[in-house]
């Protein structure tokens, strides 16, 4: 923005830059700490910066605290490089930060920030000085570290199936644990499911163990689906052959039914054995894959 000489705010407080950052400080500090009823308004406009501007006028005692508070509240933006400018990241560090602060900011102001902004707003309104707040955001730095490892958890979802196993995750939680889901968005996809474990409050072990039950289900589901993709038939085979499909399962380490399915498709790939149009070979020396008098099944 730029500031000409009938700016109010710049006039009350020479010397500062009053940039956005500084600006939507004033603004939070004289509504959340100073319990100043404020009228909302767009950040950093002409209409904020007078109405700082004339409530510091009116209040010269604050104003004064205000300009001390800066040199030893607010840290540099060189100690934020390490954060995001948004998305999971900052978010779980708000949501941290407000949490440790025990603050709760409903400001229409606020919630236009970005998420780094959110996280730098929330830091600078904290009543704590400058060496607090600088241990404070190196330990947040080490928490979503620590926090990020527990990702492995949910490698499981990151594939070609990922949507239908989101789907079937946000169907399991909201059915099993409709405290966790009662107020959060269904998630569709990988980078979703972590957002919404962010912000869950369970641990790492509860995680673990509902993604285990939902694998389980998983696995359920595909089977089922499997199994209608297949009908049985019965067969009835020559001793000697039986004898030869258990050899050949034993030696592949394979199940009877998949050594004659691998057999006849690559047949019907290669056509290396079968004659074509061939007359049928009525069986001889009857006997089942399953034993000598009744038909295997498949």
């Amino acid at each position: 923005m730029l500031v000409d000489e009938m700016d109010l705010l710049s006039q009350e407080l020479p010397g500062w830059s009053l940039n956005e950052r500084e600006v939507a400080w004033l603004w939070l500090t004289l509504e959340n700490r100073e319990r100043i009823q404020m009228d909302e308004c767009q950040l950093n406009s002409q209409t904020m910066r007078d109405q700082i501007a004339r409530t510091l006028k009116r209040n010269p005692l604050v104003a004064r605290g205000l300009e001390r508070s800066r040199d030893r509240e607010l840290l540099p933006e060189e100690a934020f490089n390490w954060v995001e400018k948004s998305g999971r990241q900052p978010k779980w560090l708000v949501a941290q930060a407000a949490k440790r602060a025990g603050l709760r900011i409903r400001s229409s102001v606020f919630r236009t920030l970005t998420d780094k902004e959110q996280l730098i707003a929330l830091l600078d309104l904290w009543n704590r000085d400058f060496g607090q707040k600088e241990i404070s955001l190196r330990r947040l730095s080490d928490a979503w570290t620590e926090h990020a490892r527990s990702d492995r958890i949910f490698r499981w979802f990151k594939d070609k199936d990922e949507r239908a196993k989101c789907a079937l995750a946000w169907s399991w939680l909201e059915k099993n644990k409709p405290r966790l889901t009662s107020r959060a968005e269904p998630f569709t996809k990988h980078t979703e499911l972590l957002e919404f474990f962010d912000h869950s409050e369970a641990s790492d072990e509860e995680k673990e163990l509902y993604i285990e039950k939902i694998k389980r289900r998983w696995s359920t589901q595909k089977t089922r689906e499997k199994a209608v993709e297949k009908k049985q038939y019965n067969f009835v085979l020559p001793l000697s052959v039986n004898a030869v499909l258990d050899k050949l399962a034993e030696e592949h380490q394979l199940s009877r039914t998949k050594v004659l399915e691998q057999l006849i498709l690559r047949e019907k790939q290669h056509e290396l054995y079968l004659p074509r149009n061939s007359p049928r070979d009525e069986p001889s020396e009857a006997s089942s894959i399953g034993g000598a008098k009744s038909g295997a099944k498949f």
